[in-house]
């Protein structure tokens, strides 16, 4: 994945290894961590892979950074990754997801649209597995001797609804503030 991210980070322009970790900081730290001890490894691989570059030294320059760019095939080896499907179910708890749609300014508005439409419909399946889950669990029983088992059940159930209210909102493009003020409910039937 963070080689995507490095890919995305750089597809404006150069950077230095310290700037693309200051880049995720910023742009997508809330949900995606990286060390400088995996940006440079990962640039030296997108490097050997002739995904990117490094710029041409400034001549007179006093401090010598290493600015890196990316190349042709890299702009195309990320803009294939960001056009193929998001998956619904993250693996790890990670939020892969969010890493992808962060770079969907790039994509041309159809198909960022299709991403978040398909992405919703998996959410929606997903969501009605878990429904069907709990409609399989819900007897009193179930209720008193599993409670903390059930209740890892309703939070999942809680999580996919709020990612199917953030989808829904981020495709039809409304206003940020009424997606955290709740001013739109996702309905699942």
């Amino acid at each position: 994945m963070l080689n995507y991210i490095v890919l995305g980070m750089l597809y404006n322009g150069p950077l230095t290894g310290y700037d693309v970790k200051k880049w995720i900081e910023n742009g997508i730290g809330v949900f995606y961590k990286a060390s400088y001890g995996s940006i440079y490894p990962t640039l030296k691989l997108l490097s050997e892979q002739e995904l990117v570059r490094l710029c041409p030294e400034e001549q007179g320059s006093s401090r010598q950074k290493k600015l890196y760019e990316i190349t042709p095939k890299g702009r195309e080896t990320f803009l294939d990754w960001l056009s193929q499907p998001i998956e619904a179910e993250d693996s790890g708890g990670k939020q892969n997801h969010l890493a992808k749609v962060y770079f969907f300014d790039v994509l041309p508005e159809e198909i960022a649209s299709q991403q978040l439409a398909e992405y919703e419909r998996k959410n929606l399946d997903y969501l009605n597995r878990l429904l069907a889950l709990e409609r399989s669990f819900d007897s009193p029983g179930n209720q008193k001797h599993h409670y903390y088992k059930m209740s890892t059940l309703y939070y999942g159930i809680g999580i996919v609804r709020e990612t199917l209210r953030w989808c829904r909102h981020a495709r039809l493009k409304l206003p940020f503030r009424e997606l955290y003020e709740g001013g739109m409910a996702y309905e699942t039937e």
